[in-house]
């Protein structure tokens, strides 16, 4: 019996070509997905629903600063708020922010099922934790650094000589840029070890915030039963990231009313271990998972 007329097939050897244009790497690799959390982290190229909270955040964190200014501007010998203070004042927004940002970033990867098509790529494992550590810092510096680089800029152009005064507050420039850098990517190593775990963002928001209540609690806890040894409770801002994060920064503005009793290399050495155990904490799990 014949094919029917209708039947028709043809076959194409088109054959393959190999990739013959630039090999840019891993670098550029984490870069591009450092990038992409950021923009999915922020909501765009989403829906307007997903920029309300980190919107409503920035703006709540650039209140104080503006109250600030515009004190100075109108009362120039009246000093309302001081960098560490300004720091201590945007550590819950920060905080918030973190256990917002922290899930899109990474929930959002195995509730979706892109892990193995990312670990199947050369990016691997390794790579990917960076990528979400540098984009969760990254981010994290535009709620925890920007508020406080517009303060030192606006005293700066509201004193007598301008100039001048920038000249010589670059020392506390550079402090802030250093803590800064310091609590946007210890909360954000923290919050991605936590969103790692879940595919479920809403769960990662909720563990984020309960674990830093609890950790405030614990350490609160052992601080006044180690009353009597404060050898050993000075060392209890290990367990609170709030306390953590104020030993710093008072360390480094010479604030001595909580820093007296720690070395600052301490303090930057807590922090670097945290984000370093959060770091391999989370290679190990995606590498036992995927």
């Amino acid at each position: 019996m014949s094919a029917s007329s209708g039947e028709y097939g043809e076959v194409f050897d088109r054959g393959y070509r190999h990739y013959a244009g630039p090999r840019l790497g891993t670098p550029h690799a984490i870069w591009a997905l450092a990038r992409y959390s950021m923009a999915r982290a922020l909501g765009i190229r989403r829906s307007w629903t997903a920029k309300i909270v980190p919107m409503v955040l920035y703006g709540a964190a650039a209140i104080p600063v503006a109250i600030a200014i515009g004190i100075r501007a109108f009362v120039p010998g009246f000093e309302f708020l001081d960098y560490p203070s300004l720091f201590t004042a945007i550590f819950l927004l920060v905080g918030i922010f973190v256990a917002t940002v922290a899930p899109e970033m990474i929930s959002s990867d195995r509730h979706d099922r892109l892990l193995p098509l990312y670990f199947s790529r050369p990016i691997g494992r390794t790579s990917y934790v960076l990528a979400k550590l540098l984009g969760a810092g990254i981010l994290t510096l535009t709620i925890a650094l920007v508020p406080v680089v517009a303060l030192w800029l606006g005293n700066g152009l509201l004193s007598d000589e301008p100039l001048t005064a920038m000249q010589e507050g670059l020392g506390d420039l550079g402090r802030i840029v250093v803590a800064g850098a310091m609590i946007s990517f210890y909360l954000g190593a923290i919050g991605l070890l936590i969103s790692s775990f879940t595919g479920r963002k809403s769960v990662a928001v909720g563990v984020i915030i309960l674990g830093f209540v609890l950790s405030e609690s614990l350490a609160f806890a052992i601080s006044q039963a180690l009353q009597d040894q404060p050898d050993l409770t000075r060392w209890t801002f290990v367990l609170s990231p709030s306390l953590t994060i104020a030993t710093m920064v008072d360390g480094l503005f010479g604030n001595v009313e909580f820093s007296a009793d720690v070395p600052l290399a301490a303090v930057f050495a807590v922090m670097a271990a945290v984000i370093a155990i959060c770091c391999l904490t989370m290679f190990a799990w995606y590498r036992r998972e995927l």
